[in-house]
């Protein structure tokens, strides 16, 4: 399987946990302060992606394989996160789960972690190989949130 066809699966896995976690039917919970507390999740995670989706401009791709044209961003956002997007997408869909309150779509939830965390450390591995500063940007930042000093 060539690169290009790992990472568009990846993708595909990807969009379907995300659209279970969406459209997956559930007891609606009419409890203020879970509805908000999903509200507090979200909102910084939609935030989050769009402030990531204008940093990497261009090279934005949701394949893990890097754009033959694109350009290594370490500013802005990527400054003090890796995977920014990965982190929006985790913490919207978490939200959603807890206004939802239904233990499947935290399990699916999981399996999104999961399938992220394999997908951004493939897509470090192809990111390394592309550009020389890569491994010593790995070691100033973190994957998916910022490291402490």
């Amino acid at each position: 399987m060539t690169d290009k066809t790992k990472g568009n699966v990846l993708v595909a896995i990807q969009f379907i946990l995300i659209a279970v976690i969406l459209l997956m039917a559930s007891d609606e919970v009419n409890v203020p302060w879970i509805y908000f507390g999903g509200v507090l999740l979200i909102a910084p995670g939609i935030i989050i992606l769009v402030i990531s989706f204008k940093h990497l401009g261009r090279s934005l791709t949701a394949n893990p394989v890097p754009l033959d044209k694109g350009k290594l961003v370490e500013t802005g956002i990527y400054k003090y996160v890796r995977h920014p997007i990965y982190t929006g997408l985790l913490l919207a869909m978490l939200g959603s789960v807890v206004q939802s309150m239904a233990i499947v779509k935290f399990f699916v939830w999981l399996a999104l972690l999961a399938v992220l965390t394999y997908k951004a450390k493939f897509e470090e591995g192809l990111l390394a190989k592309k550009y020389p500063g890569y491994v010593e940007y790995m070691k100033r930042t973190g994957r998916f949130v910022p490291r402490l000093k």
